[in-house]
């Protein structure tokens, strides 16, 4: 029997810590994307002025990477924050086997992305919200972000008003997860 040959490819998976949503990539020479199992074109660049572009499909969106530890990172694309991990398929089924065996998240603690200014703050203590619904905006290196929840719930904490001034990571709003 002939060993088989060592592939050069590297498949990783982008996991959307927020919405566990998937997208494939695989390394090799250069990047090759896949999102929902279709080919995409994808560039990363600095400019000039030191402002990094991610460039998709024609379309340019400046992009910050606000934060990396180990393999997870935050950025903001285009004046939206983003977390997210880079997992190999076996760490990916791994995490998936834990999660599962862990039991779902029962709360989400909403985090500033980065330092700013909370402009208007959507919801109370007490109040029902869905997943994707808007809870407050972050103005940040002037631009407004709509911070989202991610799970249908009740808001429980909210520590933030608007005119105040937050630091990245800072608690703004929690949430107990709808049973």
């Amino acid at each position: 029997m002939t060993p088989k040959k060592p592939s050069n490819t590297t498949k990783l998976i982008a996991l959307n810590t927020d919405t566990n949503a998937e997208f494939e990539f695989s390394v090799k020479n250069n990047y090759e994307y896949r999102y929902q199992r279709k080919p995409i074109r994808i560039d990363l660049v600095q400019e000039a002025d030191g402002v990094n572009v991610l460039s998709c499909n024609g379309m340019r969106y400046p992009y910050e990477v606000t934060q990396q530890s180990a393999n997870t990172y935050s950025i903001t694309l285009n004046g939206v924050s983003y977390n997210f991990s880079v997992e190999t398929p076996f760490s990916l089924t791994r995490k998936r086997m834990l999660a599962a065996k862990a039991g779902l998240s029962k709360k989400e603690v909403i985090k500033a992305p980065m330092p700013g200014k909370i402009l208007d703050v959507f919801v109370s203590e007490g109040q029902t919200v869905g997943n994707g619904e808007a809870l407050l905006v972050l103005e940040a290196m002037k631009m407004q972000n709509a911070i989202s929840t991610h799970m249908k719930g009740t808001v429980t904490k909210v520590t933030v008003v608007p005119g105040q001034t937050v630091g990245k990571d800072d608690v703004l709003i929690e949430i107990k997860a709808e049973q």
